[in-house]
């Protein structure tokens, strides 16, 4: 344990190495975090690794059978280039002995394909025709059932609301008679009531001013009674009169909307008739336009063949095709490439050369640090003993130096006696002495400070 900083160069050792441990663990703790991390980075880089081999010998097989086929097509091409010239030249060899025959022959059977094709052109048309009148009458006919559907239900709406009216208007005449009935009882009532009140009036038999008041009074309550019972009726009247012209109104609105859907299906029926009229005629022209369209080119084509015919017949004599050769045959680029295929692959044919594939590296950790090379003792260490002993050499100078001091205090209050003697001050050390004190605690001070040695890995 230290006293004063003094003496404690052990527990400073202690210190750095534990400092040093967790150095240490902090530094295993980033390395594994980042291992996770280079880990992860391997195994992406080694897959794309493999799909980029993948994707490379995808495009190269591609390629090599693009090349075939290539080579076919153009194999394929120059075959029937061949063919198609070495059947003209027998056809030119031939025309040279029978030619004029058989451009007699030629122009007949011409003419008679003529006639077939014009035969043909026809009879189109004439569907066409047929089809235009069909399309023309369906819709016609739809045009004509769709506004007689949109008649007869504007028909049932009326029939609708017309019963609709009627019904409304029983209820509201059953509810005026009801209304009336019961203000009839009601009335009969009140003056059922007056009467009695009257009977019992006179039944007391009062006579004078008293009575007749008394009787005025129930004729005026039953008249009361009963003018209410009219106000009530009339309102009640007026309320049933106000229902009824609004269905009166609403009878009149539900006609007109009828009518109107009546006007709409018969205008909307014009309209399209009008333009399916339109359309047909339209066609027909169309039909007669492409009949005589017909007919001129048969004319031209007739006038072509004549022509045909007579050119035909002056360069019979005179016209020999060339004999046809053969091209230089295309080279084969599964013989050109012969030498890049391997053997072993016997589904496809390897026509380029393959890329030589470098196996993928295995995954290596990152070089790890040493506890005993790179940690420990890289804080320093203190030799405790030599230590110690700068610190006693410390504390040796800090008493010199402290005795010099308080020898110098003393010192300065001591006398001279005779002689020219001086006095001795503070345990009869004079100022003299108290200097040297001093010089010797500082020596020891500054002598101490080199016994605190440290060393480091």
């Amino acid at each position: 344990m230290s006293f004063l900083g003094l003496f404690g160069a052990s527990d400073r050792n202690a210190g750095n190495r534990t400092q040093e441990y967790a150095d240490w663990y902090e530094y295993l703790e980033k390395y594994e975090e980042n291992e996770e991390i280079r880990k992860e980075q391997y195994a992406e880089a080694k897959k794309q690794y493999k799909t980029d081999i993948a994707n490379n010998e995808a495009n190269l097989r591609q390629t090599e059978k693009d090349r075939i086929q290539q080579y076919e097509a153009e194999v394929e091409i120059q075959n029937y280039q061949f063919e198609n010239a070495e059947r003209a030249f027998n056809k030119s060899v031939e025309q040279a002995d029978t030619q004029k025959e058989f451009n007699k022959i030629a122009q007949a059977a011409a003419l008679m394909e003529q006639d077939a094709k014009k035969a043909d052109d026809l009879l189109g048309v004439m569907f066409d025709e047929n089809d235009t009148l069909l399309e023309h009458s369906y819709a016609s006919t739809g045009l004509k059932v769709d506004r007689n559907n949109k008649l007869v239900q504007a028909s049932f709406q009326e029939a609708r609301n017309t019963a609709k009216f009627t019904g409304d208007m029983g209820f509201f005449e059953i509810e005026r008679r009801k209304t009336r009935s019961e203000s009839q009882v009601e009335t009969q009532k009140a003056i059922i009531e007056g009467m009695k009140a009257a009977g019992a009036v006179r039944a007391r038999g009062n006579a004078g001013r008293s009575s007749a008041k008394s009787a005025l009074a129930v004729m005026a309550e039953s008249g009361a009674l009963r003018a209410s019972i009219a106000n009530g009726l009339m309102y009640a009247e007026q309320g049933i009169d106000l229902n009824i012209a609004q269905l009166k109104d609403m009878l009149i609105l539900d006609q007109t909307m009828v009518m109107a859907s009546r006007y709409a299906a018969e205008n909307e029926f014009n309209l399209k008739d009008s333009k399916l009229e339109a359309s047909l005629a339209t066609d027909k022209m169309k039909l007669s336009a492409s009949r005589d369209s017909i007919k001129l080119r048969d004319s031209i084509v007739r006038q072509n063949i004549f022509n045909a015919r007579r050119q035909a017949d002056i360069a019979a004599e005179a016209q020999v095709m060339l004999e046809p050769e053969r091209m230089p045959a295309i080279l084969d680029p599964r013989e050109y490439y012969k030498e890049y295929d391997n053997p072993e692959t016997e589904d496809y044919v390897e026509l380029l050369r393959r890329p030589e594939i470098q196996p993928f590296p295995d995954y290596e950790a990152a070089p790890q640090l040493d506890y005993e090379e790179d940690f420990h003792y890289s804080r320093g260490r203190e030799d405790a003993a030599m230590s110690n002993f700068g610190d006693a050499l410390k504390i040796g100078g800090m008493a010199a130096t402290a005795i010099g001091g308080i020898a110098s205090i003393g010192a300065m209050g001591a006398v001279a006696g005779a002689g020219g003697s001086v006095s001795s001050g503070v345990f009869g050390i004079t100022a003299a002495g108290a200097k040297t004190f001093g010089t010797i605690g500082a020596s020891l001070t500054n002598l101490s400070s080199s016994f605190y040695p440290s060393y480091s890995r």
